[in-house]
């Protein structure tokens, strides 16, 4: 048969534990809740931002072309202004 010492031990147990799961458990996992939903908001904001990056790929397409044709123009205007400092030297020469 139980006794009162009994019954006190046992709820004295349970209250314990009941306590433990209270104020230890409850917290952690409102705390995992509250991470779960910032890491959902995250995850969104990331798509945007890869979505964002994706548009904008043609853009940085079109100026990487615009840089390659600047290049190339200036390669020619280099080419050009070798050609006319021959011309001067030559000129140079000529009136010596």
């Amino acid at each position: 048969m139980l006794n009162i010492e009994t019954l006190g031990a046992y709820a004295g147990s349970l209250m314990a534990i009941i306590l433990l799961i209270a104020y230890f458990v409850k917290p952690v996992v409102g705390s995992f809740s509250e991470i779960t939903d910032t890491l959902g908001k995250v995850s969104h904001n990331l798509d945007l931002l890869n979505k964002d990056l994706e548009s904008s790929k043609s853009d940085r397409q079109s100026i990487h072309d615009e840089l390659k044709n600047h290049d190339a123009k200036l390669d020619s205007h280099s080419e050009k202004l070798v050609a006319h400092d021959e011309q001067i030297k030559s000129l140079f020469k000529e009136r010596n």
